[in-house]
């Protein structure tokens, strides 16, 4: 085999190495936007759950500042965020604020029937 040939053996093989990999980081390319658009769902997803909690988390403060205040109790500034809480614990944790408002709300009423009565 002469060079020349030689030479054109080496740059056909270098060409279909390069057809095969523009094919190949297209395809990357497209399951690499896949995941991006997943990842950026999720965020989104996130970003709607934490406003939701924050939300929630107002509102069960100030139904709670209600209920103290009526009983007259002064409010105690707002507890600070615990960031050592679990987000995975997220649904249960939402739970345990629904519940703990319900009993200081039933405190609060037991309290003020009391005085009422008295």
């Amino acid at each position: 085999m002469s060079a020349s040939e030689r030479y054109r053996e080496v740059v056909a093989e270098l060409a279909g190495a390069v057809v095969e990999l523009r094919a190949r980081d297209a395809e990357r390319a497209a399951e690499l936007r896949r995941e991006l658009h997943a990842a950026e769902r999720e965020l989104h997803a996130a970003a709607d759950t934490l406003t939701l909690a924050r939300g929630m988390a107002e509102l069960r403060w100030e139904a709670a500042l209600q209920v103290m205040w009526s009983a007259e109790e002064p409010g105690k500034p707002r507890p600070r965020p615990d960031h050592r809480a679990d987000p995975a614990r997220y649904a249960e944790l939402e739970r345990e604020a629904d519940e703990a408002l319900e009993e200081l709300r039933a405190s609060g009423n037991r309290r003020l029937f009391r005085r009422r009565r008295s």
